[in-house]
């Protein structure tokens, strides 16, 4: 065992994946894992703290170092936008790892749009536009203040999103269905998808048994590829919704000098029809916005954060 080394642990937890990294105190990574979703609307606070015990203590089992040689375990996490959410996840994870023989202290909560940010502009202005199952938009001023445009949830928001596009997507096999929209290859794409044989069986998937609707959004990128009209234009509607978070959030605070954006999360950080789209769209209609990649993964954003403590 390594007992004499000190640890930081970063966390990217979002509505489809986990990213965890364990870094020394010189930033650099040690161990990492990976698993399934942590954001707190989604699966919940109990379920969220069982994934991240799982992945923090795997983490230090990689590097052979005890509970005890963590400083800090940073949490950048959707759906945790709450501060009441944010205490009881860190009062439910610290319960559960003292239960588990391996208690985890020093944990502080952050959203994942803060980590993100970080990671794009370690200690410096710029804006990150995230989307992946959700999408929100922060930006840090000049002076240092933080400023937010979206992120309510998908009941209430996530304009731009996986979850909307796919949503969209559905909706637009319904139409077709009703005989009040286009014919569209999402219809057959969605019988496919959630293995049904008529359409109105969406109703027992999507409302009885919660299917994960933003996992439909591969098939709309497809759709999109095979020339479907219907698809394009749900991709140039949530594209635009995008450019708008930004576009607000510039206008808030007027820069005087060029802003860089960095586009993050699982739509937008992966090549493909939409994230062309989105970048396309910011580019052409706000000039004054320099596109460009992160500086780090978002988990080490998390990590910078929890580093920063001995800076």
């Amino acid at each position: 065992m390594v007992e004499h080394k000190r640890y930081v642990v970063g966390v990217d937890g979002g509505g489809t994946k986990t990213h965890v990294i364990l870094v020394d105190l010189d930033g650099t990574i040690i161990a990492e894992s990976i698993d399934g979703p942590t954001n707190l609307q989604l699966v919940g606070i109990q379920a969220a703290a069982r994934t991240l015990f799982e992945l923090i203590s795997g983490c230090c089992k990689k590097a052979e170092c005890s509970s005890d040689a963590l400083e800090s375990i940073v949490l950048g996490l959707a759906g945790s936008g709450r501060m009441l959410d944010r205490t009881e996840l860190i009062n439910t994870l610290s319960a559960l790892s003292v239960k588990k023989k391996f208690p985890l202290a020093h944990i502080v909560a952050e959203t994942d749009a803060r980590i993100a940010l970080e990671a794009a502009h370690p200690g410096r202005a710029g804006i990150v536009l995230i989307a992946g199952t959700g999408s929100i938009a922060l930006y840090r001023t000049e002076d240092g203040k933080f400023l937010r445009a979206g992120g309510w949830g998908n009941t209430l928001g996530d304009e731009g999103s996986g979850f909307a596009i796919a949503r969209d997507a559905l909706n637009a096999a319904l139409k077709q269905h009703d005989g009040r929209g286009d014919k569209t290859v999402l219809t057959k794409k969605a019988l496919e998808h959630f293995n049904i044989t008529n359409v109105e069986d969406l109703i027992t998937k999507v409302y009885q048994d919660r299917a994960d609707i933003a996992a439909f959004v591969p098939n709309v990128l497809e759709a999109v590829a095979a020339r479907d009209h219907v698809a394009h234009a749900i991709l140039v509607k949530n594209a635009n919704e995008l450019a708008e978070l930004v576009r607000v959030l510039t206008m808030k605070a007027r820069p005087k000098s060029k802003l860089p954006l960095c586009l993050m999360g699982g739509l937008l950080e992966s090549e493909n029809e939409y994230s062309k789209m989105v970048k396309e769209k910011i580019v052409r209609s706000l000039p004054h916005v320099v596109v460009q990649k992160p500086k780090f993964p978002a988990a080490y954003g998390a990590a910078i954060l929890g580093l920063n403590v001995f800076r």
